[in-house]
């Protein structure tokens, strides 16, 4: 009989600390930023409407998945001309949203890696993102930065001048995680 009460209590304490939790994307203090060029100018867009769930393991506090959703018609340049045109050259009716997927994470100190998918303008794509790690009793925090080739998405460069924009976008992020 205390074999199988070790066994059950044994049982109990594996199940208990290998409990996953889900947390929220804070969507009031996240954002996503682009930095784009061109010959003669150079501009960027913010997005602070995130959407997103992290899986994390309760016991250490560490994710084992995120899901991200942005939509294209949310990043604002401060432009609106520029804007229209972007979400024609994006095709946002046809791909509206852009989507980060990740089941991978490689923890060092106070920086993770996150690999998983990028859907962007309906092509998805494997990405590693590096990002600095904050962690409080409340949230946690991601930022950092890395760069997308939009060429590797299939669009279609504008250009002005007859002159293409820099196939390079420089993306600034801060995803804050409610715990």
């Amino acid at each position: 009989m205390h074999l199988k009460s070790f066994i059950f209590f044994l049982f109990f304490q594996l199940v208990l600390y290998s409990q996953e939790v889900q947390w929220d994307v804070d969507d009031q203090t996240s954002f996503i930023e682009y930095e784009g060029k061109h010959l003669l100018h150079e501009w960027e867009g913010k997005n602070q409407k995130i959407k997103g769930v992290v899986i994390a393991n309760q016991r250490t506090g560490q994710m084992s998945k995120i899901a991200l959703l942005v939509q294209v018609k949310d990043f604002d340049s401060n432009n609106s001309g520029r804007d229209a045109h972007s979400l024609e050259v994006l095709e946002a009716l046809r791909f509206p949203e852009i989507k980060f997927y990740a089941e991978q994470f490689k923890y060092q100190s106070d920086k993770v890696s996150l690999i998983g998918s990028l859907e962007f303008h309906g092509v998805t794509l494997e990405k590693e993102i590096k990002a600095q790690l904050e962690k409080s009793a409340s949230q946690i925090t991601l930022f950092g930065e890395f760069e997308l080739i939009p060429s590797d998405f299939g669009i279609d460069l504008p250009s002005f001048l007859t002159v293409k924009m820099k196939d390079l976008l420089k993306i600034n992020y801060r995803i804050v995680i409610n715990k």
